[in-house]
């Protein structure tokens, strides 16, 4: 804009000075061809001086040079019309390119932000679909394996009870034919719900084991263990009579009804006599005897 300011002054100036000169030089024909066609010796006309045409002149020019001027502030206002309206014209356009540009990249961010939703959303679902199908399968298995423990838990239960009515039914018929116990010697102590036939020999070194072990909690050797086949016999005895006494074979007799050989061990601790005899110093082995009917362990010691 400054630029053309700047070629309208030197326009302007341009076209004054040439209208200046235009006027000056029809000014200096006017007066010279005007004293030409004057003659010498004329006696009726009176020649015009150049002062008296001097304001004819001056006039002319100035009105030349005022219309010159015009006619340039005229250029100059339209030149500036023209560069207003160009100018308008570019700040229009780049207006509209930076708003299309806009447009354009809000249009963009707003598909690429469409599309992280729809891949966030898809993401989202394949989570739930996975968590879920988990969850299914966790509870199937859940389910199979809760099925499994019933079905080994009801196993389990019939075989008991199929145990249980053999157990029965055997305990039954032996009872239909078996005597009754012979009866427990004088000094003896009875074993309530014990004897009768099928006592066995059982648990002989076991018995001896559990006497050892609460020898060395006491700070003892251990013992050597034998089996005695007289031992044997009087358990066997024993368990078929119900009950239990000194043959005179022995140092110290039990029965106990879990037919454990520690269970034993720990009844003959609470009897002083019997827990003294466990724990002699004097002793290098033991001779043992042991039977088992229906449950009950009955147990006979020789120390020596």
């Amino acid at each position: 804009m400054r630029t053309w300011d700047r070629h309208s002054r030197v326009l302007t100036a341009a076209v004054v000075a040439a209208a200046v000169v235009t006027a000056g030089a029809s000014a200096a024909w006017s007066g010279g061809d005007a004293s030409a066609a004057q003659p010498t010796a004329v006696g009726s006309l009176s020649p015009v001086s150049p002062v008296e045409q001097a304001p004819t002149l001056s006039l002319t020019a100035t009105a030349q040079a005022s219309a010159a001027a015009k006619a340039a502030i005229a250029a100059q206002q339209a030149a500036a019309q023209n560069a207003a309206a160009a100018k308008a014209a570019a700040e229009t356009a780049a207006a509209k390119k930076a708003a299309a540009a806009k447009a354009a990249a809000a249009k963009k961010a707003a598909a690429k932000k469409a599309a992280a939703k729809k891949a966030a959303a898809k993401k989202a679902a394949a989570k739930k679909a996975a968590a879920k199908k988990a969850a299914a399968k966790k509870a199937a298995a859940k389910k199979a394996a809760a099925k499994k423990a019933a079905a080994k838990k009801a196993a389990a239960k019939k075989t008991v009870s199929k145990k249980a009515a053999a157990k029965k039914a055997t305990t039954k018929k032996t009872t239909k034919k078996a005597t009754a116990p012979a009866k427990v010697p004088a000094g003896g102590l009875v074993c309530k719900g014990s004897g009768g036939p099928g006592a066995a020999e059982q648990k002989v070194t076991s018995i001896g084991t559990a006497i050892n072990a609460y020898r060395v909690s006491h700070g003892l050797k251990k013992l050597s263990i034998s089996r005695s086949s007289t031992l044997v016999g009087h358990a066997k005895t024993m368990a078929t009579t119900g009950g239990i006494w000194h043959s005179g074979h022995e140092n110290i007799v039990a029965c106990v009804s879990d037919d454990s050989p520690t269970t034993m061990v720990k009844a003959w601790a609470n009897s002083a006599p019997h827990k003294a005899q466990m724990l002699r110093k004097d002793v290098t082995r033991m001779t043992v005897g042991g039977a088992v009917n229906d449950g009950w362990l009955f147990g006979a010691v020789l120390f020596s």
